[in-house]
């Protein structure tokens, strides 16, 4: 690694593995144009992604990600893919604002709140499935990749033993399968297929009168706002939107969740000693290894950040994992710290009108799995070596996370 590192190399394996050093050689340079690489979606080996802006400031990142008037979200390349564009994501006002409405009423903090039994008897039953005692385990392998499958299989009332459907529908969707285009694209498809034939066979159901599982999927059919619903496409879209980004991104969290507790012997002695140390162990690492690392923007006028003259219709990269290590935001963002003042600042759920609302959902899956973990190990070690996924850049998380759970007395 040489100063002479350029935008232009941010997607080599080894800085998708740890791109922080990488975003620090760049941060003096940011805005810096000359980034190509994926949005969600779309097809490696047949889209062709355009040059583009990288900002990696927590300032610029910020100014770009709130000023949504400035910088649109619709994604011109997944469009004109074969992938479904995304809810919420993929949408700019005044059409945003009409489907958040609606979307923010079927993810109310309450709502998911009352999901806290069933998700508690799915965290056992993946624990029950997949760890052994005192032996190694990876993590990655089964828990932390079907845990968040099983509950989006919950949520839509889909058959229990889809789990690794949606897995693999996630993992083609959100670019961290290493698969061909042609695979890609299938599983696409095969998604889309199901939920249209799925929404279609709830809303009948329904309609119907009669019990219809998931609940997620009905908060969507059933939810209105000032009269208005979401039609049928909107429906199929949104359980697409939640299924990728609901199983994918959080199986990267819980994965980091656990090798915190793996690597930092004093961060899992004192959520052992104190349970409530658990608020602020999850935002910090949202901070320190939140998923979520970069989403792209268009430049809907001529506008100037920094010293970069950005054009309209210019692509821009905001670098949400390059603002949660930049130093002015976070003194010493190598250190693991509990006592941030500003944790909840940190950008792994992005920030203004477009952050997650299915954050709570993610937090719920992990004080679970923490609370279980307390209740039923007196230790977590690391048990080989931590190997980061080198595929792609949309997501920073583990490819093999192998630690020993250690009996309590």
């Amino acid at each position: 690694m040489t100063t002479a590192f350029s935008v232009d190399q941010l997607s080599r394996p080894e800085v998708i593995r740890n791109p922080y050093p990488y975003y620090d050689l760049l941060r003096d340079q940011s805005p810096a144009f000359g980034y190509r690489d994926y949005p969600p979606g779309t097809m490696p080996g047949v889209d062709e992604p355009k040059p583009s802006w990288v900002v990696l400031n927590f300032d610029d990142v910020a100014a770009v990600a709130w000023d949504h008037d400035s910088f649109s979200s619709r994604d011109s390349l997944q469009e004109e893919s074969s992938a479904p564009s995304l809810m919420l994501v993929n949408h700019d006002r005044p059409e945003h604002t009409r489907l958040r409405k609606i979307a923010a009423k079927v993810f109310q903090p309450s709502s998911i709140k009352s999901l806290t039994p069933a998700v508690d008897a799915l965290v056992a039953a993946c624990m029950d499935d997949f760890f052994v005692t005192d032996r190694p385990v990876d993590v990655m392998a089964d828990y932390c990749a079907m845990l968040p499958s099983r509950v989006m299989a919950f949520l839509f009332g889909m058959p229990a033993e889809m789990d690794r459907d949606v897995r693999n529908w996630a993992t083609a969707f959100m670019l961290s399968a290493d698969i061909s285009p042609q695979e890609r694209q299938a599983y696409n498809a095969e998604a889309m297929a199901f939920f249209e034939r799925h929404v279609k066979e709830q809303m009948d159901r329904i309609a119907k009168g009669e019990d219809t599982p998931g609940p997620l999927l009905n908060a969507f059919i059933r939810t209105e706002v000032d009269g208005d619903s979401l039609c049928f496409e909107e429906i199929v879209r949104f359980c697409m939107t939640a299924t990728v980004a609901g199983a994918e991104t959080t199986s990267f969290y819980l994965g980091n969740l656990i090798a915190v507790f793996a690597d930092f012997d004093e961060i899992w002695q004192g959520f052992v000693d104190d349970p409530a140390q658990f608020d602020a162990i999850y935002k910090e690492t949202l901070r320190f290894h939140g998923p979520p690392q970069r989403l792209f923007r268009v430049a809907t006028r001529d506008i100037t950040i920094g010293s970069a003259e950005i054009r309209r219709g210019d692509w821009v990269a905001c670098f949400f994992g390059a603002a949660n290590y930049d130093p002015e935001a976070f003194p010493e963002p190598y250190e693991f710290r509990l006592n941030r003042k500003n944790a909840s600042r940190h950008m792994s759920f992005g920030y203004g009108i477009h952050r997650c609302l299915g954050a709570p959902l993610a937090q719920l899956e992990a004080e679970s799995t923490a609370r279980m973990l307390r209740e039923r190990y007196k230790q977590v070690e690391r048990a080989g070596e931590a190997v980061w996924q080198d595929i792609s850049l949309l997501n920073h998380g583990l490819q093999s996370n192998p630690v020993i759970f250690r009996a309590r007395d």
